[in-house]
């Protein structure tokens, strides 16, 4: 599975990216929302996993938009530092699959990216028969 991991602060960039890449997964690593959707529709992720401030709120936002409109299937995690609840109020919650505050368990990233892998590995594996 390949995940888009979007995050302006270069280490939790590469942590976040290292931790996916040896948890099996194939990780296309951006520091800007430009560089995330350049990547995205060049690369074609299954999922992305973005900073909520991005490096503010409103490029987050945005970028969870423009994902979304680039690939309407794509799965979407937000990690935030504020208030997992934030997220609530506003029209993009409807866009992403997953909130997680940062400093929870990675095991929980890796958790869900992979039962969206085994679903994804199961719709394909019916699709042949």
């Amino acid at each position: 599975m390949k995940v888009l991991v979007a995050e302006d602060d270069p280490d939790q960039l590469e942590l976040r990216a290292l931790l996916l890449a040896r948890s099996g997964f194939e990780t296309i690593p951006a520091r800007d929302t430009a560089a995330a959707l350049r990547a995205a529709a060049a690369k074609k992720p299954d999922c992305a996993v973005i900073d909520l401030c991005f490096p503010a709120e409103e490029q987050g936002l945005g970028l969870i938009r423009e994902l979304k409109r680039l690939d309407a299937a794509m799965r979407i995690i937000v990690l935030t530092g504020a208030s997992a609840g934030r997220l609530e109020k506003l029209p993009e919650k409807a866009l992403v699959d997953e909130v997680m505050v940062k400093g929870s368990c990675s095991s929980r990233l890796i958790e869900v990216i992979r039962a969206w892998q085994q679903a994804a590995d199961c719709a394909r594996a019916r699709n042949r028969l």
